[in-house]
């Protein structure tokens, strides 16, 4: 029997959002991409791979990223992590520091491109966004999980600052309408 391990099939990668419409995940198009879809899934979907005291979303995430940025980035500190709504995410080490990285990189790349098409960001992503979700990550670490050490693991956690945010681990679907409150504020739609 043949390995399945280099067949792709374009056509049939794809899910069902949210709101019902299909997303291609290998070929994801602006057309696709919804703000209703990305706060129902980001709100659903925990930080740290499920690995905190108590459940706290993507979404809520984002939202304090955004508020971490220059005004001129908060969208996109917003958006930063909506490829997750579409593919789910793979924690940082096994992401940055094995080879099933490059492989979800590029797909996730692909997705944020169309998102960044639909909400006109422009790329690459600002420096701003990398520092925002650095500085949440150990804010939510030091807030949602039990002491340990990550600095003689995969990073240098003392030089990292503290965000001055309190996580409030909404439920989702209030962590849901916070995001798309936060958009609509951004966007100043209504």
């Amino acid at each position: 029997m043949a390995s399945n391990q280099n067949i792709v099939d374009s056509k049939k990668a794809w899910i069902q959002t949210a709101r019902g419409a299909a997303f291609h995940i290998l070929n994801p198009t602006p057309d696709e991409i919804d703000i209703r879809d990305i706060a129902a899934a980001t709100s659903k979907l925990c930080r740290f791979t499920g690995h905190v005291k108590k459940f706290y979303s993507v979404a809520e995430h984002c939202i304090h990223c955004s508020r971490l940025v220059p005004e001129s980035d908060a969208l996109w500190a917003l958006l930063h992590d909506a490829p997750e709504a579409y593919i789910a995410d793979i924690n940082r080490p096994l992401k940055h520091f094995t080879a099933a990285g490059p492989a979800y990189i590029d797909i996730e790349n692909k997705i944020m491109t169309a998102i960044a098409d639909k909400f006109n960001l422009s790329m690459p992503e600002p420096s701003s966004i990398k520092i925002a979700d650095t500085s949440m990550l150990f804010t939510e670490k030091a807030q949602l999980m039990y002491s340990l050490s990550w600095a003689s693991k995969w990073t240098e956690e003392d030089t990292v600052q503290l965000a001055d945010i309190r996580v409030n681990c909404w439920a989702p679907d209030v962590a849901e309408v916070e995001f798309l409150h936060r958009f609509y504020e951004l966007t100043k739609q209504i």
